[in-house]
C-alpha cells in the first residue's frame, strides 16, 4: 500500500497504471484524448530521429532552428487559427516568454491567486506592478483600475486559465475580454483547454465562438496535456510573437525542443484536426456520461463541462480514497500540488479512452460518498 502512496509508476497506458506489479485503473494525469499513445506519434519521431538524434543540439541563437521546428510553429499556428506562434522546451517556460516578451509595453500585471504556478514564477521576472485578484471571477479590469487607480494609458496585462486546473471550473472569458481596454493584454494559459474545449478542439476561443486574431491576445499553453507530448507554446499575432522571440531569454537562452518531439507533436496536431477516429467526440461522450451517472447517485449537483472532477473535502473522502486503492481503482494524491489553493478533497480526470463500464464501475465506488 505504501508503494501506491508514493505515487511511483511503473507503466502507464492512459487509463491503467501499473504500480509494484499491481495493475490500476487509473484516472488521473492529462493525457485526455490517449493521443501518448499513438503509434502515428512513434513513427514521426523516428523519422525525425534518423536526420537529428535525441537533441536539436543548439539554441534558436545559433543552430538550433531546424525544419521539425518550423513545420510545427505552422501547424500550430493553423489548427489554432492564429497568425504566428512560437514553441518552447517546456510548458512552464511558456509564460515566463510571454512576460519577458511584452514587459517593457506592460505597467500592470494581473492574475488569480490560485493560478498556475508557472504564471506566477513567470511573473517574478515582470518589472511592472503586480495585482492578484482572490479568484478569476474577480478579473475586471474596469473595476480594477479604479480599485488601483490604474489610468487608461497604463496598458493591463490579464493572465487567464479557461480551465482551472484545481476543480476544473470554466473561467468567464467572453467578460474578461469584453473588459479590456484598447492598450491591455489578455493571455489565456490554454494548458487544460488546449485540446479539449471546442468543437474541434482548438480551445477557449473556439468554444465561447470568439475572434481569435485579436492583436492583444495571446494564447499560451502546453503539448504535455491533451496533446500527448512534450513542450510550451504561444500564439499570437505576428508582432507580438516577434517580442517575444526577440525579448525572452528563456526562449534565446536554451536548447530548442528536440526534433523528434517536434515531429511527434506535429502528427499529434494532425490526428487532432483529421479526427477520423472521433476522439475529441469520446471524451466529450465520456464527460457527459459520467456526468449522468453522478447526477444520478446523487454525487454531484452541478455537471463538469471539462474532464476534470472535483468532491470537496470532508472526512468521507479521506476514507474514500483509501476505498477506491483496495479495489483497484487510483487516483493521484493532489495536496501538495495544489497546496494553499483549498482543502483538497478528490479530484480525477478522465479521458476518451475510458469505457462506459469503467465509468460505472468508478460510480459505484464512490457512490458511498452520497
Amino acid at each position: 500500500m505504501q508503494a501506491v502512496l508514493n505515487n511511483v509508476l511503473r507503466s502507464n497506458s492512459s487509463t491503467s497504471i501499473n504500480i509494484d506489479g499491481k495493475d490500476y485503473l487509473y484516472f488521473g494525469g492529462t493525457n485526455y484524448l490517449g493521443l501518448a499513445h499513438r503509434v502515428e506519434l512513434l513513427h514521426a519521431a523516428g523519422k525525425a530521429f534518423a536526420s537529428f538524434g535525441w537533441s536539436a543540439g543548439a539554441s534558436r541563437l545559433t543552430s538550433g532552428e531546424n525544419v521539425f521546428l518550423l513545420e510545427l510553429e505552422s501547424a500550430l499556428a493553423s489548427f489554432g487559427q492564429a497568425e504566428a506562434a512560437v514553441v518552447l522546451p517546456a510548458g512552464f517556460m511558456a509564460n515566463q516568454a510571454v512576460v519577458e516578451g511584452l514587459d517593457s509595453h506592460v505597467a500592470v500585471w494581473v492574475a488569480s491567486s490560485a493560478a498556475h504556478s508557472s504564471i506566477h514564477a513567470a511573473l517574478k521576472h515582470a518589472h511592472g506592478k503586480l495585482v492578484i485578484v482572490e479568484s478569476q471571477s474577480e478579473i475586471n479590469l474596469d473595476l480594477i483600475r479604479r480599485h488601483y487607480k490604474i489610468g487608461l494609458a497604463e496598458p493591463i496585462a490579464v493572465f487567464a486559465e479557461p480551465i482551472e486546473a484545481f476543480d476544473g471550473k470554466l473561467a468567464d472569458v467572453p467578460q474578461i475580454l469584453a473588459s479590456l481596454g484598447d492598450g491591455d493584454y489578455l493571455i489565456l494559459d490554454e494548458a487544460q483547454s488546449f485540446g479539449v474545449l471546442g468543437e474541434q478542439g482548438r480551445g477557449a476561443l473556439e468554444h465561447f465562438n470568439l475572434a481569435s486574431r485579436g492583436a492583444r491576445l495571446l494564447r499560451s499553453g502546453t503539448f504535455s496535456k491533451a496533446v500527448g507530448t512534450y513542450g510550451g507554446f504561444v500564439m499570437a499575432a505576428d508582432e507580438l510573437i516577434f517580442e517575444i522571440k526577440e525579448n525572452a531569454s528563456c526562449l534565446r537562452g536554451s536548447t530548442s525542443l528536440p526534433p523528434l518531439l517536434c515531429a511527434a507533436t506535429r502528427e499529434a496536431l494532425r490526428l487532432m484536426q483529421d479526427d477520423r477516429a472521433g476522439t475529441i467526440k469520446r471524451l466529450k461522450s465520456n464527460i457527459n456520461y459520467l456526468n449522468q451517472l453522478l447526477l444520478d447517485a446523487e454525487i454531484i449537483s452541478v455537471q463538469a463541462q471539462v474532464p476534470i472532477f472535483y468532491l470537496p473535502f470532508n472526512k468521507t473522502v479521506l476514507r474514500l480514497r483509501q476505498t477506491l486503492v483496495e479495489k483497484g481503482v487510483y487516483f493521484p494524491p493532489m495536496s501538495s500540488y495544489f497546496a494553499g489553493a483549498d482543502e483538497v478533497g478528490l479530484r480525477w480526470t478522465i479521458q476518451a479512452g475510458h469505457s462506459k463500464t469503467e465509468l460505472r464501475r468508478l460510480v459505484e465506488i464512490l457512490s458511498v460518498y452520497a
